[in-house]
């Protein structure tokens, strides 16, 4: 890059290093150069040199984050908003929980110097920050200064702060700031319907995105991905069915092929208990990714296909010449728990570590500690429990012990199952385990244990939880728990 530049014109000069930022440096080094010419050639005295020092800052923003933190604090004297905004975006927009903290700090700097004040573009940055950090009582000292300075109307702070509210799980909130929005864009409608999502709030979702359409917004790839994901929640395959036709008739081209909006798809199917149709739109998907692979290998093992799950795992490296990932083998350990397959189960767990260098986590040991266990091979399950490099959670135990309650084994394998249990459930509804122990003495038929099992749940006014099934009848979702005639008295009125 040619950096010589004739001193006479000053003006001329700054144009020369403005043009070269914007259209000829693409990379760091290039941009050292720039900034060192810049150093060697400029008065930071001259009107133009704080613009050009804000290029600067901005490029190194999007390029290398620390590069871009040394320059504001060392060449940027008297930041204006441009420059604060410009490095709290940086910091808010980096994966690292530091910055994060570092974007909201800068924040707090920019108000005590006082001599430029947020205004509705710093407002989104810090706000995506605290949301990032489940950061309650900031957020909300922000939405605080929001209303003073009067941008409490702004449509792209209200976005913001639906999605601060819902990240940490305050609903209300949210809901109150949608509600109270004098213009709304397709972002709030779609950060709201994915609020409610996140939240599990699914009818409640499916609602706002029947209300979005009332209100003549056309729903994008990301409202469709909210309600697919709120249809799988339900187990709705009609309404989902009824979204994938609304993505195929209505929507762009772009989003019927979108491999996000396709593999919500995937999910939705699965979950509802419709592989063939999973399946079809996964053997019509131009494009997959991991993620693609992984929800038809997990749906297949859910439904108990092992052998499909296994044919799946084939062609994703075969075929889509992918990795598989830990979600993979996930998938594959499930699968083969539901159908019993051992040393299958045991040889995929083995090439997992062997031949894909994937470092097993609790799931992956919590599937093969319950196969081993299922198969009534306890010792070998309670050996790879004793020599997993982590430590065991409650529902490794609960395999345990359920596999106990189900065969004649000894009582006192069972009674420290259950201790484990409850050291690591504490303060938690532990009636399942109870149960458990209970069958455990019935099948050794000591019915004295039994009896103080039961005393003891009442004396901890412990209740058994009622099973809970839900049936979609004329697309809505119903909820049925045992020993509850409420549904039936009402189809009887």
């Amino acid at each position: 890059m040619a950096l010589a530049v004739s001193p006479s014109n000053c003006n001329h000069h700054h144009h020369r290093l403005l043009d070269l930022l914007n259209n000829q440096c693409s990379s760091m080094s290039q941009l050292k150069q720039i900034h060192a010419h810049t150093l060697r050639t400029t008065s930071t005295s001259h009107p133009h040199t704080l613009f050009l020092h804000s290029r600067i800052l901005h490029f190194s923003s999007l390029h290398h984050l620390p590069y871009a933190l040394l320059f504001f604090h060392t060449h940027i004297h008297h930041p204006n908003s441009f420059a604060w905004n410009t490095i709290i975006r940086a910091c808010a927009r980096s994966t690292s929980t530091h910055r994060k903290h570092q974007a909201i700090l800068l924040y707090l700097r920019m108000l005590s110097q006082g001599d430029v004040a947020p205004d509705k573009h710093s407002f989104p940055f810090v706000l995506k920050a605290c949301a990032y950090l489940f950061a309650m009582s900031e957020g909300k000292q922000l939405h605080a200064h929001i209303l003073k300075l009067g941008l409490a109307s702004d449509v792209y702070i209200n976005n913001s702060l639906i999605h601060f509210y819902g990240s940490c799980g305050s609903l209300q909130d949210a809901r109150d700031v949608f509600d109270e929005m004098p213009e709304r864009s397709v972002v709030s409608w779609n950060v709201m319907i994915d609020t409610l999502v996140q939240l599990n709030q699914f009818d409640d979702a499916l609602m706002c995105f029947r209300q979005m359409q009332q209100e003549c917004f056309q729903p994008d790839s990301f409202a469709i991905q909210s309600i697919l994901r709120a249809c799988a929640g339900l187990g709705a395959l009609s309404l989902g069915m009824w979204a994938h036709a609304y993505v195929l008739r209505r929507c762009d081209p772009q989003v019927a092929d979108d491999v996000l909006v396709n593999n919500y798809l995937l999910e939705m199917y699965c979950k509802c208990g419709s592989l063939e149709n999973a399946k079809i739109v996964f053997e019509r998907m131009e494009k997959r990714d991991v993620t693609s692979w992984n929800t038809m290998i997990l749906g297949f093992a859910m439904h108990g296909q092992a052998l499909a799950a296994l044919e799946y795992l084939r062609r994703m490296v075969d075929e889509g010449s992918l990795m598989p990932n830990s979600i993979t083998f996930s998938g594959v350990l499930s699968a083969c728990r539901h159908n019993g397959m051992v040393n299958e189960g045991q040889e995929y767990f083995t090439l997992m570590t062997t031949q894909y260098g994937i470092e097993p986590v609790l799931e992956h040991y919590g599937c093969l500690v319950d196969l081993l266990a299922r198969a009534g091979l306890i010792a070998k399950a309670l050996d790879v429990i004793s020599n997993m490099p982590i430590k065991p959670d409650a529902v490794i135990w609960r395999s345990i012990l359920d596999a106990c309650s189900k065969r004649t084994m000894r009582i006192e394998i069972s009674e420290e199952m259950a201790k484990k249990i409850m050291e690591s459930e504490e303060g938690s509804n532990l009636s399942g385990v109870y149960m458990l122990l209970s069958r455990v003495y019935a099948v050794a038929r000591k019915w004295d244990e039994v009896g103080a099992v039961r005393k003891l749940m009442d004396e901890k006014g412990i209740a058994k939880e009622p099973g809970c099934s839900t049936i979609e009848i004329d697309g809505v979702a119903h909820e049925f728990f045992a020993g509850d005639m409420s549904f039936a008295q009402i189809l009887n009125a």
